[in-house]
């Protein structure tokens, strides 16, 4: 029998599933549950009650079996301190040493209740990873548990350096009564090196077995795809599908328009995506917020994401195989190597592309004037010289509603409003080339300081920007739930601030439209090839753009 605590039940499916089957066990109460279950499950404990004694008990087992992994295991409080000289010999030694520490709730450090202390980061530098697992209480919380030990013992693996776990345990703390372990996702970690990558035998057996295989391509420098393009074009050849926002910059190097799918959205709102059985994703951000949805509820069966430095990122909530490698390297392997599904491929990818010409013909929203309406009039023929800077929030997502082909950049490290104007003016100074900012009203004065400096005032090449003016945070009147009386003053930050006065201040040209017939002739000024900067102001209604946006979604519904 084991302890019912979930957090524990999972640490020790994925112990065992690691190989670590050796731990040394300390005397308490706090970690009886866990000590309890490593026995039950058939671990080899060995009793020490001195912890200081314990750590290097540890390292000398790890000494005997050849540096595989070895687990210490203690109480709260101090017990966790004395592992300190311990877990610093194994770091210098690169010996796997992992130190699980049992602890009270959060709520309860720092309110004189016993044998408590912030135990998490209690080693500092000396582990190459600490976390603290959540005690679940609901499927989110058990995936993020599973997550945290997977990523802990990925890690371990990855450096040879010790590791801590710590493992919140409220009361009661001895119900033992789990007849068995529950199954836990493991995450295969496959490792390349530099540009050279061959599959693992488990990878070549799902390469073989999978007959819907999507390549999904987030956030890339167009340096960075330009590596990969006729790779992709080989595997989307070989009938796997290649998804790709323009945050990829794939649609600047893969001249097949036809070679990919690039608008997420159209076919999720017209329940016309279906999920693959393989899913691999290379890149970084993922903007469409119905994908992670889709993909979140609608799991492929296996998912292998790709990450050069190896970090764990689990954005659906699916991943079996980390692939710590350069895309290119992941890519040449899979195109070099045998697929026995190549008919099931082809079907599932034409009936997904057939999909998305579909969708792609459905109306996408009315022609009021409005975000949308006004965007599609700005891209519609924008030329292929201008580089595009895209504001997070509305305008990012608006824009991969749309097609074109420029080279486009987007601050999704974190996805904040801020810095659009200052990245847009570096990437213009730094590239000469000619450089279109596409921003909402927030972004764009929050961050209006980034057009104070000389750049702005000696131009050499054309800067425009494109100010979409709604007076306020549109995303927010699309947020399900959000209906407050203090949504306009205090969540939207509703406002009366034009960009004239800033566009005076740096000495920039100042456009303004509020009707597509006047923005239709305001673009024809504000898209030259002069070396000037301009500022573009176009003037829209929430009230129409609620009304545009329910329309796009209403047109797929039928």
């Amino acid at each position: 029998m084991f302890s019912v605590k979930s957090n524990i039940q999972q640490l020790t499916v994925l112990m065992l599933k690691a190989g670590i089957t050796q731990v040394v066990v300390c005397p308490g109460s706090r970690n009886a549950a866990i000590v309890h279950t490593f026995h039950a499950a058939g671990m080899q404990c060995y009793d020490v009650t001195d912890e200081r004694s314990a750590g290097f008990f540890a390292i000398g087992l790890m000494e005997a079996n050849g540096g595989k992994p070895v687990a210490v295991c203690v109480t709260s409080g101090s017990a966790v301190l004395n592992l300190a000289p311990a877990v610093s010999e194994a770091y210098y030694r690169s010996f796997p040493l992992m130190v699980i520490s049992a602890d009270r709730p959060l709520r309860w450090i720092g309110q004189m209740d016993g044998q408590t202390l912030p135990q998490q980061g209690a080693f500092g530098f000396l582990v190459s990873k600490s976390v603290s697992l959540p005690e679940p209480q609901n499927e989110e919380e058990q995936w993020h548990c599973n997550r945290l030990l997977n990523e802990v013992l990925i890690e371990m693996q990855r450096t040879h350096k010790p590791v801590h776990v710590n493992v919140p345990i409220a009361e009661p703390l001895f119900d033992f009564s789990a007849e068995s372990l529950p199954k836990c996702r493991s995450m295969e970690w496959v490792r390349g090196g530099g540009n050279l990558f061959q599959l693992s035998d488990s990878q070549q057996a799902v390469w073989q077995r999978a007959e819907k295989v999507l390549v999904l391509i987030g956030q890339m420098l167009p340096a960075e795809v330009a590596a990969c393009a006729l790779l992709l074009s080989q595997l989307a050849k070989q009938h796997c599908l290649i998804c790709a926002e323009h945050l990829s910059n794939v649609q600047t190097v893969m001249d097949e328009r036809h070679c990919y799918i690039g608008n997420f959205d159209e076919m999720l709102a017209s329940h016309a995506f279906e999920s693959p059985d393989l899913l691999i994703t290379i890149g970084g951000h993922i903007v469409s917020k119905l994908l992670k949805q889709h993909m979140r509820t609608n799991p492929p069966q296996w998912h292998w994401h790709v990450s050069p430095q190896g970090e764990v990122a689990d954005l659906f909530m699916c991943c079996t195989t980390l692939v710590e490698a350069q895309p290119k390297a992941l890519l040449s392997a899979l195109c070099a190597a045998e697929q026995q599904r190549s008919a099931q491929r082809k079907t599932y990818r034409l009936a997904m592309m057939a999909n998305a010409d579909a969708a792609h013909e459905k109306e996408q929203w009315e022609d009021e004037f409005c975000d949308l309406s006004a965007l599609r009039m700005v891209m519609k023929d924008l030329s292929a010289l201008w580089h595009l800077q895209v504001a997070n929030s509305s305008m990012i997502r608006n824009v991969q509603l749309l097609n074109f082909s420029n080279p486009l950049h987007c601050n999704r490290g974190v996805n904040g409003i801020e810095g659009s104007v200052s990245v847009a003016v570096g990437y213009w100074a730094g590239s000469g080339a000619p450089t279109l900012l596409l921003t909402g009203d927030l972004s764009f004065f929050y961050d209006k300081n980034g057009l104070w400096n000389k750049y702005v005032q000696n131009p050499s090449a054309p800067l425009r920007i494109l100010v979409m003016n709604n007076r306020g945070g549109q995303i927010f009147h699309h947020l399900q739930g959000l209906d407050s009386p203090y949504l306009e003053k205090s969540i939207a930050a509703q406002h009366d601030t034009t960009a004239q006065g800033v566009a005076m201040e740096c000495r920039a040209q100042y456009l303004c439209a509020d009707s597509a017939a006047e923005l239709e002739l305001a673009l024809k000024e504000f898209l030259d090839e002069a070396p000037t900067v301009k500022i573009l102001e176009v003037m829209t209604d929430v009230q129409a753009n609620l009304k545009a946006h329910k329309a796009f979604f209403r047109a797929f519904s039928n």
